[in-house]
């Protein structure tokens, strides 16, 4: 037992004059101090703010505040996302399954009535801040083919509130996000 403090003191002598070497060459300094901060944003971007997982099936409902085109105001839209996320990117397919008119009337898509379509989106990760995330939905419609946009300002991946833009009608309203069904 009485080497220990012995060795603490070799220890510390040694690893007193590595520092002050290291102090002075600023090459070295630079970097070990790189390494150090590479080291630390590797740690909180995976341990302590990990990414998002998308991975899954999630329902979105659209309800239009504004369009073009009057009979889609107060219109609910229902999807359900079949997506894959990779680290910030998330693609996958998405299907129209739902809508709910401004005068209570459901009008349910099943089997070969149901528009399809594919997603594309992108996580923007911050470090300090919530993330955020865009998805781009292209549909191929029963009349034509169209363009939803969807972003969310705080990205959670059970459940969501963001805004949409389409290029159906020019609609555009809010977005509700979960993993169940609504």
């Amino acid at each position: 037992m009485n080497q220990l403090p012995h060795f603490i003191s070799i220890f510390w002598k040694y690893f007193e004059s590595f520092l002050i070497f290291i102090s002075t060459n600023q090459i070295l300094s630079g970097a070990i101090a790189t390494l150090i901060a590479a080291a630390l944003i590797f740690i909180f971007k995976e341990y302590i703010k990990p990414p998002p997982n998308f991975s899954g099936v999630f329902e979105i409902e659209c309800k239009t505040i504004k369009s073009a085109f009057n009979p889609y105001l107060n219109l609910k839209t229902f999807y359900t996302l079949v997506l894959i996320c990779d680290n910030n990117n998330i693609e996958g397919c998405v299907e129209k399954t739902k809508d709910i008119e401004s005068n209570n009337g459901i009008r349910t898509y099943t089997g070969k009535h149901r528009s399809i379509g594919e997603v594309r989106g992108v996580i923007k990760r911050n470090y300090l801040r919530k993330n955020h995330a865009s998805l781009n939905i292209k549909m191929d419609g029963e009349l034509r083919n169209y363009t939803i946009l969807l972003y969310f300002r705080k990205v959670n991946t059970d459940i969501m509130h963001g805004k949409f833009w389409s290029t159906a009608a020019d609609s555009s309203g809010d977005v509700k996000w979960q993993r169940s069904v609504f």
